[in-house]
């Protein structure tokens, strides 16, 4: 089988290396024919490529696909799979992060449960267990919360996974893609197994993921089923008026039709039902144009659209043994 191995970079050199050479010493011996594609997400710092030298020999191809501008991982991996369509036909895509949270240890996993469903599933790493502090998992408990109220699907997976050739053709016409990988592939309905697994350790430095980016990270998520989190809001807002208009008839009733009245007490409460039920008509008009106008926006298409983001290819064992 052959299988290209995709990972999003930046300024992550030293972790690249160290996982490389663990990828090596746990597939080199597989049998599958194995390719790298290295998506360089405009780092400001060059690799070492003579450090990569020992850990690409065992790939068939490894290249380094440099983007002219920051992206962030998942328009990286986006253009990667793009990429890959375009460049390198394979029957699958191994896709992990490169600074070692994405344990190597697992891939050999996934590519057995991805053989046993005979290659027609994407087989994706679920986190069971996590190895950040606990602001983190208190923030990230309330995120899968608030996911789940939005969406009704629960957050289990990430990038980690391996897809068929046959679904990159798929994914790469979708803008989803663009803002989502996990979320698309979800979005799209394609089969998909989940494999337990227990988050790694970055092997050096730190993140370049600060909170901010977190937060832009899982929204990018919810938005990819921007259209059932619309209409779940829509249900949501047709509640909330139907409550407010429940509440201004009872409070008109007893006001005019019974002597349980408190002085004053009516025109404050129809007051706050009348505010509400305006917040909640406005919401849902204001919905309902956004969904309108979206019917006639342009879409990205990563397919026709991502190759402008691709400054250089190169392949690295060229530079390996003909540094310049």
């Amino acid at each position: 089988m052959k299988i290209v191995i995709l990972t999003p970079v930046y300024n992550d050199w030293p972790s690249l290396t160290v996982l490389l050479e663990k990828l090596r010493l746990l597939l080199a011996n597989k049998g599958d024919i194995l390719q790298l594609l290295i998506v360089d997400d405009a780092s400001a710092i060059d690799g070492d490529n003579s450090a990569l030298a020992g850990a690409i020999n065992y790939f068939e191809q490894a290249h380094i696909l440099r983007l002219r501008v920051n992206l962030g991982h998942q328009r990286a991996i986006a253009v990667g799979l793009t990429w890959i369509h375009n460049h390198m036909p394979t029957d699958a895509v191994l896709i992990l992060d490169s600074d070692g949270e994405d344990r190597p240890d697992d891939a050999p996993i996934l590519l057995e449960t991805f053989a046993k469903y005979e290659c027609r599933a994407t087989v994706f790493a679920q986190r069971r267990r996590r190895s950040e502090g606990l602001v983190f998992s208190v923030f990230y408990r309330l995120y899968q919360i608030f996911h789940w109220l939005l969406t009704g699907l629960p957050v289990r997976i990430g990038n980690f996974s391996i897809i068929p050739g046959a679904f990159v053709q798929k994914i790469v016409i979708c803008g989803y893609l663009w803002n989502h990988y996990a979320a698309t592939v979800e979005r799209l309905k394609l089969p998909r197994v989940e494999v337990p697994t227990t988050r790694g350790r970055r092997y050096a430095g730190t993140s370049q993921m600060n909170f901010v980016s977190l937060v832009k990270h899982g929204l990018s998520a919810i938005a990819v089923h921007s259209e059932v989190v619309g209409v779940r809001l829509l249900v949501a807002c047709a509640f909330g008026s139907a409550l407010a208009l429940i509440a201004l008839i009872v409070c008109t009733w007893i006001r005019c039709f019974t002597n349980l009245a408190i002085a004053g007490w009516a025109t404050y409460v129809s007051g706050f039902a009348i505010v509400i039920l305006i917040q909640m008509l406005s919401l849902t008009l204001s919905f309902c144009i956004r969904a309108l106008s979206n019917q006639n926006d342009a879409l990205f298409v990563p397919l026709r659209d991502c190759d402008f983001y691709v400054e250089t290819c190169t392949e690295l064992k060229y530079l390996v043994q003909h540094p310049v």
